[in-house]
């Protein structure tokens, strides 16, 4: 088999996929003022308040994307002086910075914690950190490691048959390319903060211990103000997200599973999307209550050996040629359903934005009451090359190994080719597509054809046989409620820190729903609750994120501030409201 990586490799960072959705959306407000609906007769805009409407039905003229009713909760002791109070600031600032020095560093593969403790010797100093940083929690909440360096803090509430809130961060990091050094405006460890420019920077500082530091914060000033939860509150720490949770995040939730069991969490909030400005004084947040599935398929032509000097018509790797071709001249079908978070996103846009051009508002609010406008919609958005991946399932041909020498024919050719599985299509769905078009070059060129190792389609030949196998997959997560009681509440504590306590002016802000097209650590956590979401309590900039797993890493303070007050603020409204 290829040697393959633990996911990284094939896997774009989760910020990396944010900014790309973040860029499309950019990218509509512009290119939206020149779009035309030609010969499509202008509808009313469509209603149903967070879920558009299937089938074309509904009363079409009420507003999707409403204001919020903002949540404020009666204990709100610290809320200013975590958004305002100079002293807060300059302490906090100072813990993030700390925290950014320490090199939690993985890679794509790493050892198990009780194999090589040097390795993780700087998750065990960020351990004694937190200890030294957080007295309160140190001493009121309850502490299990989980396989060494899986860290799970536990707030016991006064009701336990009340379920849990359940929040997430991972500690790790990604490397720092030596090459780039130079380049970096300060040391990528430094946790230098530039009071110039407002910005903390280093590795980390944005992804994510931005909101692993939030957290500890948030229950830190709660347990200093007195506050007493009835409902126990959960703090989930992996320390292996960046190469795709299987030593952290997978062992936390599996413990978490035994102890709560099927649906045993209240909601769980991991890192995600945040808040966006779609147009002036237009803010909206865009919680992601779903993500992509997963899979990688490994195929390989398996043929014969021999002197290079009598080759066949084809040799395994120009039939691994033809095939990835094939794949690459056939991607798969836009599939654009209503329930697709971006279509909050693009609503909101429609019905609030001041840029976009009436024709393309048009379009996308008459799309669930009218086919042609669905279809126009669904052309717009296939065009921009950071929004169409999310109404697709994508595919991508990472690794390719055949060969060994000049005058040796390949025996074998073996290809990885990636997917990032659409929201309502099936990994099954695109095993049976990839066994098609190996099926159609077997039958071509005489070969067999196997799936996962030993299941032969077509027996093998004398040529030798294709080989399709799955080497990891994960199914589209369940959709959490953009409706209902923890939604609402979930979206009034949004709409309350940003309404009433960071934006001062006339803005206007909405909650909706968003999508990027990769997976968190919350993929091991979806039997634990019905309600998942993903996001970070602060206002995001396109220029900020392009530095994310890059050159430059840094975080704006007063987006700091804003995610430390929605995680105060969102314990202490799920106590009360929930």
């Amino acid at each position: 088999m290829i040697a393959l990586p633990e996911d990284k490799a094939v896997k774009k960072p989760i910020w990396q996929r944010h900014r790309a959705f973040l860029s499309g959306i950019v990218a509509l407000i512009i290119i939206g003022t020149f779009f035309l609906t030609s010969g499509l007769h202008p509808l009313p805009p469509s209603p149903h308040g967070h879920k558009p409407p299937h089938g074309g039905k509904g009363d079409r003229h009420k507003p999707r994307c409403e204001k919020i009713d903002a949540l404020s909760p009666s204990f709100n002791r610290s809320i200013d002086t975590i958004l305002h109070d100079s002293a807060f600031r300059n302490s906090s600032i100072k813990k993030l910075s700390d925290a950014v020095r320490i090199p939690t560093v993985v890679q794509d593969k790493n050892p198990q914690p009780a194999d090589d403790p040097d390795y993780y010797k700087h998750f065990y100093e960020l351990h004694d950190y937190f200890n030294e940083t957080f007295p309160h929690v140190n001493k009121h909440l309850k502490l299990e490691k989980i396989n060494e360096l899986g860290l799970l803090y536990t707030w016991e509430g006064s009701d336990p048959e009340l379920k849990p809130l359940l929040l997430m961060a991972h500690q790790d990091v990604v490397p720092v390319n030596n090459e780039t050094l130079s380049s970096w405006n300060f040391p990528p460890f430094s946790g230098h903060y530039d009071p110039e420019t407002d910005f903390v920077w280093g590795r980390g500082s944005n992804d994510c211990k931005n909101l692993l530091i939030a957290e500890f914060e948030a229950v830190e000033q709660l347990l200093i103000d007195g506050f007493k939860p009835n409902r126990t509150v959960i703090l989930s720490l992996g320390f292996d997200e960046e190469a795709s949770g299987i030593l952290g995040a997978a062992n936390l939730a599996s413990f978490l599973h035994e102890r709560y069991g099927d649906d045993g969490i209240y909601s769980i909030i991991d890192e995600g999307e945040g808040i966006m400005e779609v147009d002036k004084d237009v803010f909206v947040a865009t919680p992601i209550n779903t993500e992509k599935g997963y899979v990688d398929f490994e195929i390989s032509i398996l043929g014969h050996g021999g002197h290079s000097s009598v080759p066949p018509d084809h040799t395994t790797i120009g039939i691994a040629s033809e095939l990835i071709s094939d794949f690459e001249a056939n991607p798969f079908d836009y599939e654009f359903e209503f329930d697709n978070p971006i279509y909050g996103l693009l609503t909101c846009a429609a019905e609030h934005s001041k840029s976009l051009s009436k024709d393309l508002k048009k379009t996308i609010l008459g799309a669930p009451f009218c086919p042609r406008r669905k279809d126009k919609l669904v052309d717009f958005i296939s065009e921009q090359n950071h929004l169409r991946n999310l109404i697709r399932t994508t595919q991508a041909v990472d690794i390719i190994n055949g060969g060994v020498k000049a005058n040796a024919l390949p025996e074998t050719t073996r290809f990885l080719i990636n997917h990032r599985v659409n929201l309502h299509s099936s990994v099954s769905s695109v095993f049976e597509r990839n066994m098609e078009y190996a099926k159609k070059i077997a039958k071509k060129y005489g070969y067999g054809l196997s799936k996962n190792g030993d299941d032969f389609i077509i027996p093998e030949t004398d040529l030798g046989h294709i080989d399709v196998t799955v080497l990891r997959e994960l199914e589209p997560a369940p959709f959490s409620p953009n409706s209902g009681p923890v939604w609402d509440i979930l979206a009034g504590t949004i709409q309350n820190v940003f309404e009433n306590g960071v934006l001062q002016n006339d803005e206007e802000f909405y909650v909706t729903t968003g999508l990027f097209s990769g997976n968190t650590d919350t993929k091991y956590y979806w039997n634990l609750s019905k309600n998942i979401y993903r996001f970070v309590g602060s206002i995001i900039d396109i220029d900020l994120l392009k530095t994310l797993h890059s050159v430059n890493e840094h975080v704006d303070v007063p987006g700091h501030l804003s995610a430390i007050a929605f995680v105060y603020e969102y314990i202490v409204n799920v106590n009360e409201y929930a």
